[in-house]
């Protein structure tokens, strides 16, 4: 199986117009960037992403089919780009681009690239695969089918939200996970005070700001809107899907736009129907807790898993599939750089009706908190489908969190060829 992390580039590349070439020639670019990347963490990847912020002058690029590439400066190997993202500005003559594209590179090793465009080439062909409109789509890749459609089985899966609704893991096992009652990704999700119930993500209908971004390489959703039930909480959601990979990332933000008195709030949420047997987490010391169903409830009544447990898992023991969560991000800084309210903050393994499952992270735990206008809380995960292994049952989940969690570094060179 590959091995295969995502790197962001967090710089920005200028190219000068000194360097522009005519309409009418192959190339109008040439060089839109030299680019360094480095393995520094003793992890060989044998497949990663590479994101690339970049801004170019506007020119007349628009009016000519063109596809950008990274060339390999040692091999000269030409690897196509994916446009995540391609915004003119006319005032001001530039374009700002966001580029994808895949990279294999040793342990301890490193290479440079230059990034150019020419003239468009045939589309790579990969797994990736998308079906459906707007926000009821279904995604495939070798690893897994993710459902994000709306459906009329019950209130809390008919909405036009966009959220993952249910996940096929392929690999052989052919198993739906699925929650009878609601979708299986169940937040960010929240609660006021004085409130009977609470509000989730997946009751969004339509919201306000939706894009799609498709290609070989990456299928992204962008969603933006007020909570339902919760317009003083402006939510940001985004879906990574890619090919080659057996996860998808998931992004997520909740800001509050006005004071309020919260007394759950909760993310990193998955619930499922009776479909697991287990329940696996890393501690923060380094320790793997591994517990079945029944074993857990003495354990983590008196040693709850953290809130920023690097990454859990469920899995069935007999049948040796799993489904977890790796950690990426988890940030609770507010607009002014202080930490927003929290209350008993841990990652909660919980049941549900019918004898369902789901693990979530709680950052208000069923506790009145007055939360300030200002408070964010941010998150990105990777959920992951994996075997169970007979000699290290988490290899798996394990060799994906190293290298997610340590990410390639990479840099852009000064180069006399942006001059």
């Amino acid at each position: 199986m590959a091995g295969i992390i995502r790197s962001i580039l967090g710089g920005i590349c200028f190219l000068l117009a000194a360097g522009q070439i005519s309409a009418g020639d192959t190339e109008i670019f040439p060089i839109l960037a030299r680019i360094k990347i480095e393995e520094v963490h003793g992890l060989t990847r044998q497949l990663e992403y590479v994101e690339l912020s970049l801004q170019i002058p506007l020119g007349k690029q628009e009016n000519v089919s063109l596809q950008f590439v990274a060339e390999n400066e040692q091999s000269g190997e030409k690897i196509p780009c994916q446009i995540i993202k391609q915004q003119s500005f006319e005032q001001e003559n530039i374009v700002l681009l966001s580029l994808i594209f895949p990279v294999s590179i040793e342990a301890n090793n490193q290479a440079l690239f230059i990034v150019r465009s020419e003239q468009s080439r045939p589309v790579p062909q990969t797994d990736l695969s998308i079906t459906g409109e707007e926000l009821d789509l279904i995604i495939d890749n070798d690893f897994y089918k993710a459902d994000l459609t709306q459906s009329d089985q019950s209130e809390a899966k008919s909405h036009h939200s966009g959220q993952l609704r249910e996940l096929m893991i392929k690999m052989g096992y052919d198993i739906l996970l699925f929650r009878t009652e609601n979708r299986m990704h169940w937040a960010p999700n929240f609660q006021k005070k004085g409130n009977d119930g609470y509000e989730t993500i997946a009751g969004w209908e339509h919201p306000d700001y939706y894009k799609l971004n498709s290609g070989p390489y990456l299928i992204l959703t962008e969603r933006r809107d007020k909570a339902a039930a919760h317009e003083e909480i402006l939510l940001t959601a985004n879906y990574y899907f890619y090919a080659g990979l057996p996860y998808f990332r998931f992004f997520s933000s909740m800001e509050f736009m006005e004071d309020a008195w919260i007394t759950l709030l909760r993310n990193d949420e998955m619930t499922m129907d009776s479909l697991f047997t287990h329940v696996a987490a890393k501690r923060l010391n380094g320790e793997i807790l591994d517990l079945s169903f029944t074993e857990r409830y003495e354990v983590l009544k008196k040693s709850p898993i953290e809130n920023e447990a690097p990454w859990l898992c469920f899995y069935h023991a007999e049948k040796g599939y799993a489904f977890g969560s790796i950690r990426l991000k988890y940030d609770n800084t507010n607009k002014q750089g202080f930490k927003s309210p929290t209350h008993l903050p841990h990652t909660k393994i919980s049941n549900g009706a019918g004898g369902g499952k789901y693990w979530n992270r709680r950052l208000i735990d069923e506790h009145p908190v007055f939360v300030k206008e200002g408070s964010r809380y941010v998150e990105e995960n990777a959920y992951i489908v994996f075997s169970i292994k007979d000699h290290n049952k988490f290899e798996e989940i394990v060799h994906w969190a190293e290298r997610l969690r340590h990410p390639l570094q990479v840099t852009f060179q000064n180069s006399s060829l942006l001059h």
